[in-house]
């Protein structure tokens, strides 16, 4: 069933995400599998799921007695090991982006190489550092200043780019493509040309 706005939830929906989640829970699948079929039955994003799902769990750890009304046991609302940041660490990040860049390495590039490799980190790395842009302009300026007065270069996440800056942006995309995925872009150049 689709629904038109996707921050209304019914309590059946609620209720069905929560059982799908325990269920896969007791299988020892990832929660994933029940956020991407609520996705599918809801219209919502897999993301959109998730952010509800652990949502509801706060606060049904603080009122649990709508859960139980709900029928929704306790051990179903189990949030499994969310580390935050710490300040140094997402200081650190900002600064390790901004550098890479700076040297000519684009942002996936540069997460891939802070993440060692690991997909799930990289991730979790490329989430906070677009959080961080958007949402916390003074701290990521702070650090720019600080890279200045370092001597450091760095690449202004802020700048907008000019057209005659197509060089750069075309060598940043052809870094972030696969080997195959290079092998078909340049024979696709060949053929412009």
């Amino acid at each position: 069933m689709n629904i038109k706005n996707n921050n209304n939830w019914t309590i059946q929906q609620t209720v069905d995400l929560f059982k799908l989640c325990e269920r896969a829970r007791g299988r020892g699948e990832s929660l994933t599998v029940a956020f991407e079929e609520t996705a599918r039955k809801t219209g919502r994003s897999v993301n959109s799921v998730r952010n509800y799902y652990y949502g509801q769990s706060k606060t049904f750890e603080l009122v649990p007695e709508v859960a139980e009304r709900l029928g929704i046991r306790p051990a179903g609302v189990r949030r499994d090991g969310f580390v935050p940041f710490t300040q140094s660490e997402v200081e650190e990040l900002i600064k390790n982006v901004l550098t890479a860049k700076g040297r000519g390495k684009s942002v996936r590039a540069a997460i891939f190489d802070l993440a060692g490799g690991d997909a799930k980190k990289a991730l979790r790395l490329q989430n906070k550092y677009r959080s961080v842009l958007r949402s916390h302009r003074a701290l990521v300026e702070n650090i720019m200043r600080s890279l200045d007065a370092e001597g450091i270069p760095y690449r202004d996440p802020y700048e907008k780019q000019s057209g005659g800056d197509n060089f750069a942006r075309l060598t940043e995309y052809i870094a972030a493509l696969d080997s195959a995925r290079v092998g078909k872009f340049l024979s696709l150049i060949e053929k412009l040309t």
